[in-house]
C-alpha cells in the first residue's frame, strides 16, 4: 500500500470525515484534499532527506518513533489533543522545514483544490503526524522501531535502505526523480 493510501485509509477512513467537517467539503473534495496534502508533504520529507545540506537524523527519528505510527490505526484519539496540535506544529518544521514552507504547500494545495488555504494551514497541524506515522508505518509494518535498518545519516544523506527505500517509488536507488514527480503531480 502506498504512503498516500495509507493515509486515506487511516482509521478506516475516519480521517477522511474528520477533513471533510473542517474544510467544509464532502468525502471526494477531503481525498483530494488529502492526496493533494499528502504528495506535497511527502515531496517535501524526500527532499529534506535526500539534501546534501540538511542533517535528516532528528526527522529519522521522529519517524522511528511508534506513536506516530500508531495514530493512523485510530486517529480519533488525537483530533482535540491540545498537545498533539502543537505537536503538529513542531513536525510541520521537520516536513517542511520553516513556516514559509507550510504556507507554500497550503497555496499550492488551495490552489489545486479550490479550498481557502487558510483552512488548509489549519489542517497541516493534524496532518503532520499522520504524515510521519505513515512513513513509520511504511518502513516498520506496524509500529516504529529503534534502528533504521542500514540506515544512516551523512551530513543530512541517507544510505542504504529504510527511509529512503519507502521514499523511493520505483526503486532506481535515488529519490530526485520520484521528488520530481511528486512535484510535477502537486503543481498539476
Amino acid at each position: 500500500m502506498g504512503l498516500v493510501d495509507m493515509l486515506l485509509k487511516s482509521g478506516g477512513g475516519d480521517l477522511l470525515g474528520q477533513i471533510a467537517k473542517q474544510s467544509g467539503t464532502n468525502k471526494g473534495g477531503a481525498e483530494d484534499l488529502l492526496r493533494n496534502l499528502g504528495s506535497a508533504m511527502f515531496g517535501q520529507v524526500k527532499g529534506r532527506v535526500e539534501s546534501n545540506s540538511i542533517n535528516s537524523s532528528g526527522l529519522e527519528d521522529l519517524i522511528s518513533n511508534s506513536k506516530y505510527a500508531d495514530m493512523l490505526d485510530k486517529p480519533s484519539n488525537h483530533y482535540n489533543d491540545n498537545k498533539m496540535q502543537e505537536r503538529g506544529n513542531d513536525l510541520l518544521g521537520y516536513i517542511t522545514g520553516s513556516r514559509e514552507g507550510s504556507r507554500e504547500i497550503a497555496s499550492q494545495v488551495s490552489k489545486n483544490t479550490g479550498i481557502s488555504s487558510s483552512i488548509i494551514k489549519s489542517l497541516l497541524p493534524m496532518i503532520a503526524p499522520m504524515i510521519i506515522g505513515s512513513l513509520g508505518k511504511g518502513m516498520f509494518g506496524g509500529g516504529g522501531s529503534s534502528s533504521f535498518n542500514n540506515t544512516s545519516s551523512r551530513g543530512g544523506r541517507s544510505s542504504g535502505g529504510g527511509l529512503m527505500s519507502i521514499l523511493d517509488f520505483d526503486n532506481d536507488g535515488s529519490v530526485i526523480d520520484d521528488v520530481a514527480g511528486l512535484a510535477m503531480k502537486f503543481l498539476r
